[in-house]
């Protein structure tokens, strides 16, 4: 069997996230109230390994897409697969990070990282060397014992970080993690999340309403539509990794920024 970077070929060449033709509606309170078509004939394919952006205007269903895809909620119409598979519910194979960390505030740093191999009786050894070995590398290993009311913002983060990763999720989906930060806060977090992608590999679709912060970021921006949701516009980012803070003032950033944003403003 012929191998592409030691997978089979049919392994490596299906997607991480196929979103095919998918319609979503919410009801209003009443049953007067319109129907609020979040999304409507919605595609997208996001490569294994990639960092994918979705930006646009509020309401155009950025966050809905993203819980699809997580699970907590299906789609009227239309496919939403990873890994090839249906996404039928939550699972630890997705890990969701939102812009407030959810952090159970009786628990410790380190229960709190616990707490998915604990909830589905998985408590190894094993688990537990991880979760001190990922505590160290999101740099809280002093924090083990803190409880989150004893943390920074950014650390709460990073330990939600860890939280996530130690149920070694193929799949990272983050909505807007960063919007409550701020900007030191926000840079030294955007730089600690580039260093984690490239060091775990792993699969990332980030929500944000932050042009910079996309092209900073992605491999490629998906641009949407506002409300029914669509993808107008799929950008790719051709800029060298390691990326840095630094790269935002190059001439070649600024020229993305501006695509992406004549992007956003061809829905206006």
């Amino acid at each position: 069997m012929t191998l592409t970077q030691g997978l089979p070929v049919s392994t490596a060449a299906r997607p991480a996230v196929e979103l095919i033709g998918v319609k979503k509606h919410f009801t209003g309170r009443s049953r007067r109230a319109p129907k609020r078509v979040a999304l409507d004939g919605f595609d997208l394919t996001v490569r294994p390994g990639e960092f994918l952006c979705l930006l646009g205007p509020s309401g155009c269903g950025k966050s809905t897409l993203l819980n699809m895809l997580a699970g907590f909620t299906q789609p009227d119409r239309g496919q939403v697969l990873t890994d090839g598979e249906p996404v039928t519910g939550p699972g630890p194979d997705r890990g969701v990070l939102f812009q407030t960390p959810m952090l159970f505030p009786w628990l410790t740093t380190l229960d709190n990282v616990l707490y998915g191999p604990r909830a589905r009786h998985e408590l190894t050894a094993e688990t537990r060397r991880r979760a001190v070995e990922l505590l160290e590398t999101v740099g809280l290993a002093d924090a083990h014992d803190a409880f989150p009311h004893e943390l920074s913002g950014g650390m709460r983060h990073r330990a939600a970080f860890a939280r996530v990763l130690v149920n070694r999720p193929r799949l990272l989906l983050m909505d807007e993690p960063f919007g409550a930060l701020d900007a030191i806060t926000r840079v030294a977090m955007q730089r600690f999340l580039l260093h984690l992608w490239q060091r775990e590999q792993i699969t990332i679709v980030f929500v944000t309403h932050d042009v910079e912060e996309a092209a900073l970021l992605g491999d490629r921006v998906c641009v949407m539509s506002g409300s029914p949701g669509r993808a107008r516009a799929v950008i790719e980012v051709d800029l060298p990794r390691p990326r840095s803070i630094e790269d935002t003032e190059t001439l070649e950033f600024v020229q993305l920024k501006r695509r992406i944003r004549e992007a956003l403003e061809d829905d206006h």
